[in-house]
């Protein structure tokens, strides 16, 4: 299991290191992405804090983040935890519906 552990955090990071925000910001920028957790069953768990709160572009872009997360091998799931903007709640459940 430990190999597949770790599968999962290298494709994981693979595709933060590839990401960025729809403006143009690595979405690997500490201002970004607060946290990241892998468990062992491969749930994935995402801390991000969007640049610019008010865009539309930031929301679509985060469920497109989750979906590819969700396609690496090795994941069982991804939870994008939006965090340090009004409304973090709505944006949550919006990302994760």
């Amino acid at each position: 299991m430990a190999n597949g552990v770790t599968g999962v955090h290298r494709s994981v990071a693979r595709v933060l290191r590839k990401r960025s925000d729809p403006h143009g910001k690595p979405i690997v920028d500490s201002s970004i992405l607060k946290g990241v957790e892998i468990d062992s069953s491969g749930i994935v768990e995402l801390w991000i804090k969007p640049d610019h709160p008010h865009c539309p572009s930031c929301l679509d872009d985060l469920i497109k983040l989750r979906a590819e997360v969700n396609l690496q091998k090795g994941v069982r799931g991804c939870i994008i935890q939006v965090v340090g903007i009004p409304q973090s709640d709505r944006w949550t459940a919006a990302v994760n519906e």
